[in-house]
């Protein structure tokens, strides 16, 4: 049955070349009835098999227009799809039903654990594509949004290699924020030697090699989706509880241009597409509104007198403005640009959020239970800007007795207190 899909996605993908073909609907009113009487196959297969050789050609014409080097596709993989119409599934025992022609059938069961019970004992979530690969089955659920809510608050983060630093700020304060993931880049390091040992060891068997090298990516790739995952789901439930918008910079991959071997490498492992991925559609389900700005100049504005400074300038983990003599870690500083860049661009969210950059030099180290227990941001101290070169005398804001240490807020990983 897979190979028999194989063979009608190639024959599509050859039919809408000779045609310059580019939509499913010609290609099925050219190509439908030739291919429906010369396979054998569950016919609501065929639209499906139009619809990935659609997919496939899309790629292979943007690449030409690009002007780089692509063969003519084929595809190679043994694959399935069918539609949601086109199979059965009982979502109580998971025994998955694919038609394969008339009379013919093949009946699996679904080792369901019990977060994929959840998802399919909720009537919200209804049953999309079924993918099927010699080694697994792929079924896609899809729910409808919700609308997003008005935002009270602003949660605006820069994205860094081990964490997401910002500032979450509502009508009546503002705090430095942090979302650290240092993990991420030990199991890279980690995988990373394992692979250029495994690769040393096995240079002799390419084969072999090769099995090694591809277990110890998927082995990587799950470590690392897994931890973010836990960062994703942390912060959309806390911008959630407090009624925010996340505020996220609209990033593309980094070119390795004028930089080393050993910086490259990291910077092609950098896994903030996926971190932005998972944000992105764990915010849509929420009901979350997420904002995307323009990250340039962000690292290198001053966000109270919006002095920029010079590429030489932007030495070390500190930002000074040589302007007005402000100073903050420049990761945090780039987060307040951020939220400033959105204040400006969205009326409703400048309304609700009220910002005063220089009453945040000087925070304090606030947990995320004890953010979600105080209400979220603390209370400003005073809405004037301290003076330039001034130095912020010590603030306390006890919560059980004991002085806080100047800091940032850390949103940590663990699970939340109910």
């Amino acid at each position: 049955m897979l190979e028999e899909f194989r063979l009608i996605v190639n024959r599509s993908i050859r039919t809408a070349l000779r045609e310059d073909i580019r939509s499913r609907y010609r290609l099925s009113s050219v190509a439908y009835r030739a291919l429906s009487a010369d396979h054998n196959l569950y016919k609501q297969y065929i639209p499906s098999a139009f619809e990935v050789a659609i997919a496939v050609l899309k790629n292979y014409r943007r690449r030409l227009r690009q002007g780089k080097k692509a063969s003519v596709p084929y595809l190679r993989r043994l694959l399935l799809k069918a539609e949601n119409q086109s199979y059965r599934l009982d979502r109580i025992t998971g025994h998955l039903r694919i038609p394969i022609r008339r009379g013919e059938h093949v009946d699996v069961d679904l080792p369901c654990s019990d977060w994929h019970r959840s998802i399919l004992s909720d009537p919200s979530w209804g049953l999309g594509s079924l993918t099927v690969t010699p080694d697994r089955i792929i079924l896609a659920v899809r729910k409808a949004a919700p609308e997003p809510y008005e935002p009270v608050a602003a949660i605006a983060l820069d994205t860094n290699e081990v964490s997401l630093d910002g500032v979450v700020a509502k009508a009546g304060g503002a705090t430095l924020l942090t979302v650290p993931f240092p993990e991420v880049r030990i199991v890279q390091a980690t995988h990373f030697r394992r692979r250029r040992r495994l690769a040393r060891k096995k240079a002799h068997d390419r084969r072999v090699m090769r099995r090694l090298l591809d277990r110890e990516g998927r082995r990587e790739r799950h470590r690392i989706q897994q931890r973010l995952h836990l960062v994703s789901k942390g912060l959309v439930a806390v911008a959630n509880e407090r009624c925010a918008a996340i505020v996220l910079e609209d990033l593309k991959m980094p070119q390795g241009g004028g930089r080393g071997r050993r910086m490259r490498r990291r910077l092609s492992l950098w896994p903030h597409g996926e971190l932005h991925r998972q944000i992105e559609y764990k915010a849509l389900a929420a009901g979350v509104p997420l904002i995307k700005v323009n990250p340039r100049y962000t690292s290198k504005t001053c966000p109270r007198c919006d002095a920029r400074t010079g590429r030489r300038e932007r030495v070390g983990r500190v930002f000074e403005c040589r302007a007005c003599g402000w100073s903050l870690d420049r990761q945090r500083n780039a987060g307040l640009n951020i939220l400033k860049t959105a204040l400006a661009s969205d009326e409703a969210l400048a309304r609700a959020v009220w910002f005063q950059p220089g009453a945040l030099r000087d925070d304090v180290v606030i947990p995320l239970y004890d953010l979600l227990e105080r209400g979220g941001a603390r209370e400003e101290p005073s809405g004037v800007e301290f003076p330039r070169g001034g130095h912020v005398g010590d603030r306390s804001s006890p919560a059980n007795g004991t002085e806080p240490e100047a800091g940032n807020v850390i949103i940590s990983t663990r699970p939340f207190p109910r």
